[in-house]
């Protein structure tokens, strides 16, 4: 495991600022490889068990159609599980712990990706699913695998500074981001925004108050831009500040752009 998740620093996905970049940076990491992997691992058993029939076809659109409930339901009963009682202990213990670190800092890259011993465990079911069980437990596997390689690369892209160009992507980018920066007991598809709307977790961001733990959008901003004045000085304005950086305290100005674009 210690080779496989190498230790870091691994940087910022904010840093990422292309497609390609991000694209680059999402396989340089030394986990979502691992993840990769174990998807191929597991569609290679279940191609040897026979060829892809209708019935894997429909087993397949199911598995699509309940993938964004399935994903809500991890996120907010597992991933945001706290201490108390015996199952909301196991649960901070197996992922609450770590997702809190990443609410703490969002584009940390040591803190974003699924970790490979809980993907290596995964991966070693789902071959002896798909090598033992119905051709069609199998398929169901494969696409458990590839619903969390999605999920895995949809959360990457979104905490970068790529800016969402196409609707349904604007759509799930602006929603995980309020999630983040607005309340995190909302907003909590990742890759599909259907779970949200039909369990009543996609309000209008104004109805909803900011929770104490929430990092505030225009807060990040100006962090950025204070870390980006340091590092790289600009000249200065006719009132003394950084002509780059003026109007980076808010987030509907000019300098509400980078990493931290408004929500």
């Amino acid at each position: 495991m210690a080779r496989l998740d190498r230790p870091g620093p691994h940087g910022s996905a904010a840093e990422v600022t292309t497609m390609p970049a991000a694209l680059r940076r999402f396989l340089g990491h030394p986990r979502p490889p691992v993840l990769l992997g174990a998807v191929g691992a597991v569609a290679a058993v279940r191609v040897l068990r026979g060829p892809v029939r209708r019935r894997d076809a429909v087993t397949a659109a199911v598995c699509l159609g309940v993938q964004p409930f399935v994903e809500w339901g991890v996120h907010r009963g597992l991933l945001h599980a706290r201490p108390g009682g015996r199952l909301g202990s196991i649960g901070y213990q197996l992922a609450g712990y770590g997702h809190q670190q990443h609410h703490r800092d969002p584009t940390n890259l040591d803190t974003m990706f699924l970790r490979p011993r809980e993907v290596t465990a995964g991966a070693a079911a789902g071959m002896a699913v798909a090598a033992l069980a119905p051709p069609a437990a199998g398929t169901v596997a494969v696409c458990v695998g590839l619903g969390a390689l999605a999920y895995d690369w949809t959360h990457f892209l979104i905490h970068t500074g790529v800016r969402p160009s196409g609707r349904y992507y604007r759509r799930v980018w602006h929603g995980h981001r309020l999630h983040h920066y607005r309340n995190e007991r909302y907003w909590l598809g990742v890759t599909s925004p259907i779970a949200d709307v039909v369990l009543r977790t996609s309000p209008t961001r104004d109805d909803i108050p900011v929770s104490p733990t929430a990092l505030g959008a225009s807060a990040l901003a100006a962090r950025h831009d204070r870390d980006e004045r340091a590092s790289r000085p600009g000249r200065p304005g006719r009132r003394g500040r950084d002509v780059r950086t003026a109007g980076a305290a808010g987030t509907t100005g000019p300098r509400a752009r980078g990493p931290y674009p408004p929500v």
